[in-house]
């Protein structure tokens, strides 16, 4: 294989275009995940809307998340092709029709295709696959850096649209909240994207080489996509972050809110713990981010576990309201925090050349534990109008993964 190197641009002037591309990635991933991270603010409204129980809506939370770990791999051959911009456009026109569209639903089933597929076709569009795309193109160095600012936004838009979500569905309903969020992104965040996103600077090089760099990169992560299933270790892995997905994404996004309901405890209360979630969940993003060149993955993924199972123990003993309060501060250190260290436990196994494949295959499944943990609790929620055994199925699955983690070899790395 010829050598392809990249003639990188002549800075020019003091600013760098760099960071407007951060900051509209930011954007980008604070707006789907805004959405789709407070999907339990809708829970209980869709309930009295499509008179319809708790299973059926998480039914709905599901199929979402089933089809938005599906459309990040999508998102991820389609910035190869079409470049980023146009993949962040696509997003908000997919999001922009789930929204708007929602106010016309009078079926449940008629959420299940605007949220649960054109909606999620969305979210998985503007995904952090998208966006660190362009940012490794537009800086040589600080790449880890802006990459871990810009996945701060999966963080911030749960914390604002939840609280948000809370206090505007009581004043005006969910259909013209959405309504609302559906023209903000249609007129205002679509022609941001058309107009001001950019893939790559211009260069005053090229590629030299026959093929494209992304040509040659695509031919040669193929049979590494389906060589790391051979691997024990990669199905330790996929349990471990099916479990991860289970208990963050599934459990959190779509039934944290409806478990404060449950409780009787007051939906501003239930604002304010959720604001506390994702407050938390940056600080343990960025803190965790810090620290994983320092400390062994292996051991930060085992205590964070330790961390949920501790918050998940809280809310089985007890019942006072403030320590829904605790549990949002613990485990909220916990959730997107675990990226980090997952994706260097994945690079130290499979190499740096199948880090994208190994991350993307693995991460599938983090998303398909996601739509379970979503649906389970839904359904033994309808069978005892109770948590009380999600949470105990929670906290046994997760010492079962922090058995799984601690058995990896990350000393061995795996030739493909």
């Amino acid at each position: 294989m010829e050598k392809t190197t990249v003639i990188y641009p002549k800075k020019q002037g003091k600013f760098n275009y760099g960071y407007i591309i951060v900051a509209l990635s930011f954007l980008a991933l604070f707006a789907a995940m805004g959405i789709r991270g407070s999907f339990g603010t809708y829970t209980t409204p869709w309930e009295q809307t499509f008179s319809v129980n708790r299973f059926m809506v998480s039914v709905v939370s599901f199929i979402s998340l089933f089809i938005y770990g599906f459309s990040m791999m999508l998102a991820g051959r389609l910035v190869d092709r079409i470049g980023p911009r146009k993949v962040l456009s696509y997003s908000m026109v997919f999001l922009s029709i789930c929204l708007l569209g929602s106010y016309y639903v009078t079926e449940l089933w008629h959420m299940i295709i605007l949220y649960g597929f054109i909606g999620s076709i969305g979210f998985g569009l503007a995904s952090y696959i998208t966006v660190s795309v362009a940012i490794v193109k537009w800086f040589k160095e600080k790449k880890g850096l802006m990459i871990s600012i810009v996945v701060v936004g999966m963080a911030a838009g749960p914390m604002i649209y939840t609280p948000l979500n809370i206090v505007l569905i009581d004043k005006i309903g969910w259909k013209l909240l959405f309504v609302l969020y559906g023209g903000i992104y249609a007129c205002v965040l679509l022609p941001l994207y058309l107009l001001f996103f950019k893939d790559q600077p211009n260069l005053e090089g090229k590629f030299l080489s026959k093929g494209t760099v992304d040509e040659k990169i695509d031919k040669s992560l193929k049979p590494a996509v389906f060589a790391i299933f051979r691997y024990p270790v990669t199905w330790m892995l996929i349990l471990a972050n099916f479990i991860c997905g289970f208990t963050d994404i599934g459990l959190i996004h779509s039934h944290l809110v409806p478990f404060g309901e449950s409780r009787e405890y007051s939906r501003s209360f239930i604002a304010n713990a959720m604001l506390l979630y994702g407050l938390f969940n940056i600080l343990g993003t960025i803190a965790i981010g810090y620290v994983t060149d320092i400390f062994s993955n292996k051991r930060l993924l085992i205590i964070l576990f330790g961390i949920r199972i501790t918050a998940l123990l809280v809310l089985i003993i007890l019942n006072e309201p403030i320590w829904l309060l605790i549990f949002a501060l613990l485990y909220g250190l916990t959730d997107i925090s675990t990226i980090t260290p997952f994706t260097m436990l994945c690079t130290n196994i499979f190499g740096v050349n199948n880090m994208g494949a190994s991350v993307g295959v693995i991460g599938l499944f983090h998303q398909l534990g996601a739509a379970v943990g979503a649906l389970i609790p839904g359904y033994l929620f309808s069978q005892s109008n109770s948590y009380l055994s999600t949470l105990w199925i929670c906290t046994v699955i997760l010492i079962v993964c922090s058995f799984l983690v601690l058995r990896v070899n990350d000393k061995k790395m795996i030739t493909l």
